[in-house]
């Protein structure tokens, strides 16, 4: 009776020091499945959530990067819209016939000087060595851990080459707006098409953040 008393207390404490293992166990990861022996189903399909979630993760850091890059280059063509814009007030006083000749090749200087701000402006716009608006880097792929997001090549060097000789120092009457405005319009046609893939990979990031949220809410939840 007493061996008998004895063997069934020992199985007893040893089930009871399983569950109290298991419990802890639960309580440090907060999953209630942590081995096959718990329930291998269930712990299959929590490997695939947890694999899930890894990769979106990574691919939130990844959609994170180009949103930097975006954000470079958006704000290179701001810089380049500033020096078009200087351009411009040069122009439109050189266009003033009571300015002498010597005064317009003061604002055709100026208006080199703008020229080579933006082509520099052009060259300096760079995520992690990748040129973003010299059209040198092609079209750039953003994995998102579930599919991927596309930025464009952005070529600004047709722009800059077009202001090359743009001359607003001769006649006052034969001189124009038409190659500024060409270069607005085509600057804009740029930022629409960022601010457009801005938006896009701001979207896929918030997206990413809300479902690996709720795969990890499964997750401990299996």
């Amino acid at each position: 009776m007493n061996t008998s008393l004895i063997k069934n207390t020992n199985n007893h404490m040893k089930v009871t020091e399983h569950n109290h293992n298991k419990s802890a166990k639960e309580l440090a990861s907060g999953k209630k499945v942590n081995t096959a022996a718990d329930d291998a189903v269930a712990l299959s399909i929590s490997q695939k959530l947890l694999k899930e979630a890894s990769s979106l993760k990574a691919g939130t850091n990844n959609i994170s990067y180009g949103i930097d890059a975006t954000n470079i280059a958006d704000g290179a063509l701001a810089g380049i819209s500033d020096s078009l814009g200087d351009m411009e007030q040069n122009t439109v006083r050189a266009m003033n016939g009571l300015y002498s000749e010597s005064d317009r090749q003061i604002m055709q200087e100026a208006n080199k000087q703008s020229v080579e701000t933006i082509n520099q402006t052009i060259n300096q716009a760079k995520y992690n060595e990748k040129n973003l608006l010299d059209g040198s880097t092609g079209d750039i792929n953003i994995y998102t851990g579930a599919g991927s997001s596309t930025i464009k090549e952005t070529d600004a060097r047709a722009l800059a080459a077009d202001l090359e000789n743009f001359d607003i120092s001769g006649n006052p009457d034969k001189i124009s707006t038409d190659t500024l405005d060409k270069a607005y319009s085509s600057l804009n046609s740029m930022r629409s098409q960022i601010g457009a893939e801005a938006n896009g990979l701001a979207a896929a990031y918030n997206t990413n953040n809300n479902t690996a949220e709720n795969l990890v809410n499964k997750l401990f939840e299996a």
